[in-house]
């Protein structure tokens, strides 16, 4: 009973409200923005939102649709229709399931930071050119965002000047009302709907009719059916077709896990929490299995609602579940009010999503912290806007690894150290493939200088992490041409390495953590006659 009464406290059950009316528009504008029927936004707000929270293991995480999976939906859809969607869904369900199940958790937060601001970006840009249609009122047609915006350009003698108008009014009251001090209690999606259905109103008493959910999308309750139609599909497509699907699919799944990894640890630095990513993975992987078969859309972790349920004042899970119960409650009770809304107005909310996608900000500080990764960040947005997500991404990580190979083979850390009659080359990198070239000239040029002083005696390797196969020859090698010189490694084992690349064991000392006899280190100070005065003597 306590712990009932912890989850349900007043605190958390007025986070799942607040939540829940953030949710509502964006569920809705994020689907008609990905080319589904309004209904599927809700239902995996709903179902998703609530299957997540009960089965996830982050306890400010609440998940539904999210913006980053627009372009990708809306390019299923227009080339395979929703049924090859809702499969590609179930199967993204199994994708993020079997990371889970296998415990890749810790491995899909790895993605690099460069990578995932580009194609954030990128889809932000996609987002904001796909609205410009809606804004203008022309009915745009294509099968990606590029085409639509064509068409629109060359419909532009199509375009309603009541639309734009508007969804200017729509902007300008929103902006304004984000400067207050109410948003943090009324959020700023919902006065964009409140403020252009108001609008609407007077435009169309004034006969200036504007478009509406109603008017393109036969909105109902009753149309609700669970129907599992949709796995028959994979066994009447070509080899081709099923390709593309389980492309589409595994490429839902990775994103999904991403995006909701990186909102669940987003999150733990906001609160100051921790959580399982496996477990969460299972919650979410649980999530897309499900909602297909009411025809929902993918779900995922979003940052925005959970960052939301934190600040309303969060302190349980509890609030995940109830703001699914209490959007459900606002479709059941307000559903006729959804299909008197604006188009423009949603245009409103979703330019306004895109505008935090588009993080100009965030860019510039990669770009001064470094310019290869900055030019990464422009290359992935270029390519998420021109080609898709599944081409972007995997460019991007790839030239990231090359990045990191670069940088791997440029490091050379050598010092020279003074130690007794002669010097010692301390080298603290890696001796491997990758940058046993540059190494070796490095360690040629130490020991072949002709300076009496600092003549190289010793190579301590005892800092080295990692010596490998090309590591180990090239040391041989050059230990032939200077038979005065030693090595000294950290572990016996790695003796073994060098012993059988061809060093002899007498030219290896291993110098490790050995245990130091402080008894004889004692006696040894006690009996020079510099230091032995300044101990203490026992009587």
């Amino acid at each position: 009973m306590k712990t009932m009464n912890e989850h349900f406290k007043l605190n958390n059950i007025l986070a799942g409200l607040i939540v829940a009316v953030v949710a509502l528009p964006l569920c809705i504008a994020f689907a008609i923005a990905s080319g589904a029927h309004p209904m599927a936004g809700i239902i995996s707000g709903v179902l998703g939102g609530h299957i997540a929270a009960l089965f996830g293991s982050s306890r400010f995480q609440v998940s539904g649709p999210a913006a980053a999976f627009i372009t990708i939906i809306y390019g299923i859809i227009a080339s395979h229709g929703v049924t090859v969607l809702l499969a590609s869904t179930f199967l993204a369900g199994v994708v993020v399931l079997l990371i889970a199940l296998f415990r890749l958790g810790r491995l899909m937060e790895l993605m690099p930071h460069s990578v995932i601001a580009g194609f954030t970006c990128g889809i932000g840009i996609l987002i904001l050119l796909s609205q410009w249609p809606v804004a203008l009122g022309i009915d745009a047609k294509g099968e990606d965002i590029v085409a639509k915006m064509l068409y629109t350009f060359s419909h532009i003698d199509e375009a309603k000047p009541v639309e734009p108008l508007l969804l200017a009014i729509t902007l300008l009251i929103t902006v304004l009302y984000s400067r207050t001090r109410f948003v943090r209690w009324v959020p700023a999606p919902l006065v964009a709907l409140a403020a252009g259905g108001v609008f609407a109103y007077l435009l169309e008493a004034n006969h200036l009719p504007v478009r509406t959910i109603g008017e393109m999308y036969h909105v109902s309750l009753r149309s609700l059916s669970a129907s599992a139609s949709f796995l028959g599909h994979f066994s009447v497509l070509t080899d081709e077709q099923l390709a593309e699907v389980l492309i589409a699919g595994v490429t839902l799944g990775l994103l999904i896990a991403l995006e909701t990894l990186l909102s669940s640890r987003a999150l733990d630095a906001m609160t100051r929490s921790t959580h399982d990513p496996n477990r969460e993975l299972v919650g979410h992987g649980l999530a897309n299995l499900a909602v297909p078969f009411l025809g929902g859309l993918p779900v995922s972790g979003v940052i925005v609602r959970g960052s939301t349920n934190v600040m309303a004042g969060a302190t349980a899970k509890s609030s995940s579940v109830l703001h699914a119960v209490f959007l459900a409650a606002f479709i059941a009770l307000l559903f006729p009010l959804v299909g008197m809304l604006p188009l423009v107005s949603l245009a409103a909310v979703l330019i306004l999503t895109a505008k935090r996608l588009i993080d100009l900000e965030e860019s510039r500080r990669i770009f001064r912290i470094d310019r290869s990764e900055g030019l990464l960040v422009i290359a992935t947005a270029l390519l998420t806007v021109t080609i898709d997500l599944t081409v972007a991404v995997p460019s991007g990580v790839g030239a990231m690894l090359i990045l990191a190979l670069r940088r791997m083979i440029n490091e050379k850390q050598i010092d020279i150290v003074e130690r007794g009659e002669g010097s010692s080359l301390l080298v603290e990198s890696s001796v491997t493939f990758l940058n046993s070239a540059a190494l070796r000239n490095e360690i040629a040029r130490h020991l072949s200088a002709d300076d009496r002083v600092r003549r190289v005696h010793e190579i301590d390797l005892t800092n080295s992490r990692a010596i490998d196969v090309s590591g180990a020859l090239m040391l041989a090698e050059l230990l032939v041409s200077h038979p005065d010189v030693c090595v000294a490694v950290a572990s016996g084992e790695r003796m073994l390495q060098l012993r059988h690349a061809g060093i002899r064991e007498g030219r290896i000392m291993v110098r490790g953590n050995r245990v130091v006899d402080m008894p004889s280190v004692y006696r040894g100070i006690k009996a020079s006659p510099a230091l032995g005065k300044s101990l203490p003597h026992r009587s």
